[in-house]
């Protein structure tokens, strides 16, 4: 058997998938599919310009308004923002369904998400579609260090890139272990600033495997609060 890879009828498929994927969903933030994007030169807008703006769920779970002119359909939908540790914004959701597998059999066994309805409907939900707070979700972010896309973030990052302040040029990456417990997980501490602004552990340790829980991925406010215990009373 011989089998070509890189034939032009393959290369014309992967263009069509990126196209498909970029006229429908949010890419800007997917720093893995800048390199495809530039290598086989999709043009999404010969299917039309995304919509925007909450379309998708903004009445019922999985529904979508009828369409206008040009625009193409797209899962696009309400940011979500129901607590303090993270956001998800599933306009930029490819449905690879990496977070799910993290929350279930590959890292957590939670299986606080899954994936609902079916065709163009299908999209990531809770249980009942009910607020995270609401689910079996122990916010161990499992899910946000498998993201490819930026639909899952951390909501300091969420925060500071609404405010125009992010900026990974000048962040720097520190590995320490966590302090919590005796397992003796590896974190990567993201610094702007002098703050930290997020934490992931690398995916080749031998320990965690890249996973992390509630305490070692958000669990470092303290650290940002030392100048208040510094101060004279």
């Amino acid at each position: 058997m011989v089998v070509h890879t890189d034939s032009e009828r393959v290369r014309l498929s992967r263009r069509l998938v990126l196209e498909f994927l970029a006229s429908s969903v949010d890419l800007s933030l997917a720093p893995s599919l800048v390199p495809y994007l530039r290598r086989y030169g999709p043009r999404p807008e010969r299917f039309g310009a995304p919509v925007t703006g909450g379309i998708r769920q903004a009445h019922l779970p999985g529904h979508h308004e009828p369409l206008e002119r040009a625009r193409a359909e797209t899962v696009s939908q309400p940011v979500k923002i129901d607590n303090d540790l993270y956001v998800r914004d599933y306009s930029r959701c490819i449905l690879c369904y990496k977070c799910v597998e993290a929350c279930g059999v590959e890292a957590q066994n939670t299986f606080a998400i899954a994936v609902a309805g079916r065709g163009f409907d299908a999209r990531i939900s809770t249980e009942f579609a009910v607020p995270l707070t609401d689910s079996a979700c122990v916010y161990c972010g499992n899910c946000i260090g498998v993201c490819p896309t930026g639909a899952l973030m951390f909501r300091s990052e969420y925060e500071m890139r609404q405010a125009g302040t992010w900026d990974e040029a000048a962040q720097t990456h520190t590995d320490t272990i966590c302090p919590y417990c005796g397992v003796g997980c590896t974190l990567t501490l993201h610094v702007q600033d002098n703050q930290i602004v997020r934490v992931t552990s690398p995916l080749e340790h031998e320990v965690g495997h890249g996973h992390l829980c509630i305490k070692g991925r958000f669990g470092w406010q303290f650290v940002q609060n030392r100048a208040d215990h510094e101060r004279p009373s």
